[in-house]
C-alpha cells in the first residue's frame, strides 16, 4: 500500500482562496457599468457644410450685345454666365473651411495649396 498524505485546508488558506476568487471575478457596481456604457456609446454625428476654395479649369460662356469684340469683352463683368463647362480632375484647391449645417458659423479651416 503507498502511502497517501490529505493535508487539511485550514480556514486561514479557504479565506485567501475565496479572496483570490473574488478578485478574479470582480462583481461590477452600477457606476462601473455606466462609467463603460457611456465610453461604448457612439459619438453623435451632425450635418456639416464644406466649402472648398479651388482653382478650376472652366469655360464660362457669356451671351452679350455689343458694337465690338473690345466692348463685348468689358460687358461681362458682373453678368452671369449662360453655361459653365468644368473639368473637376484639373482643380487645385486652396482652402477648405467646414460650417455647422445651414450656419455662418466656421468650425474648421484648412490651407491645402500655397
Amino acid at each position: 500500500m503507498a502511502n497517501i498524505e490529505i493535508k487539511a485546508k485550514t480556514e486561514e488558506e479557504l479565506v485567501k482562496e475565496a479572496k483570490i476568487k473574488a478578485a478574479k471575478t470582480k462583481v461590477k457596481t452600477k457606476e462601473e457599468l455606466a462609467k463603460e456604457a457611456k465610453l461604448n456609446e457612439p459619438k453623435p454625428k451632425y450635418y456639416y457644410d464644406v466649402k472648398v476654395e479651388c482653382m478650376l479649369p472652366a469655360t464660362l460662356t457669356y451671351r452679350i450685345l455689343a458694337e465690338d469684340p473690345q466692348q463685348a469683352a468689358d460687358l461681362i463683368k458682373g453678368q452671369q454666365p449662360n453655361s459653365v463647362h468644368h473639368k473637376l480632375m484639373g482643380r487645385k484647391e486652396i482652402m477648405l473651411r467646414v460650417y455647422d449645417s445651414g450656419s455662418s458659423m466656421m468650425r474648421f479651416m484648412r490651407k491645402l495649396f500655397g
